[in-house]
């Protein structure tokens, strides 16, 4: 057998050395989320959609203060507005599931009559305590990872090949744990998803 590996020692290493290399790879690129705890924080998501068979008269938009999420609607002046965030849903991120769960909330009455910006609380998140640094406690970043071409067949085994431009990852030092998507609306805009603050005990956030 050794005499023959010999005699045929270019046509072994054809053989081994790609197999050796497809195998490097594999590992390289699971490692890091083979090597990595799993998230452990939840967080609350605002999406943003623009309805254009029942427009409103108004846009949203959402911050975090004092460890509070809180809203804002502002007249829309121009009926051509490029501002089409209209609607806003707000997603809990259940890091225990990878579930999204909607929050349903209130708006304050008479914003079809807005005539200037107004800020609100958001009652139903007044519970939760927010932590709105980019980074949770533990390590994670919310990510967009937009569209990505085709990788030629070690693309498709490493996972490096096209993605659509609608996925969301958790992603620690370069381990990335893939997202659900937060609502089955698919009016949401895949690119107007926002992390608001990742949800902490009392006192934990800065």
């Amino acid at each position: 057998m050794s005499k023959w590996i010999k005699e045929n020692l270019v046509l072994v290493a054809g053989i081994v050395l790609p197999v050796l290399l497809v195998g490097g790879f594999f590992v390289l690129n699971k490692a890091p989320r083979m090597l990595t705890d799993p998230p452990g924080y939840d967080f609350l998501l605002v999406a943003y959609r623009v309805d254009y068979q029942h427009p409103r008269e108004f846009h949203l938009a959402f911050e975090v203060r004092d460890g509070k999420l809180h809203g804002k609607a502002t007249p829309v002046k121009d009926e051509h507005s490029h501002l089409n965030r209209q609607h806003a849903g707000i997603f809990r991120y259940h890091a225990a599931g990878n579930r999204f769960e909607q929050i349903v909330y209130e708006l304050p009455d008479g914003l079809d009559e807005l005539e200037a910006p107004l800020e609100f609380t958001v009652a139903e998140t007044r519970h939760l305590e927010l932590d709105k640094r980019s980074k949770s406690p533990d390590g994670f970043t919310f990510e967009y990872l937009g569209y990505r071409g085709r990788g030629g067949l070690l693309g498709e085994i490493f996972g490096m090949g096209r993605r659509r431009g609608d996925e969301y990852v958790l992603n620690k030092s370069g381990a990335h744990f893939k997202l659900p998507k937060p609502a089955s609306d698919p009016y949401y805009y895949h690119h107007d998803m926002h992390l608001m603050g990742w949800i902490v005990a009392d006192g934990e956030s800065p």
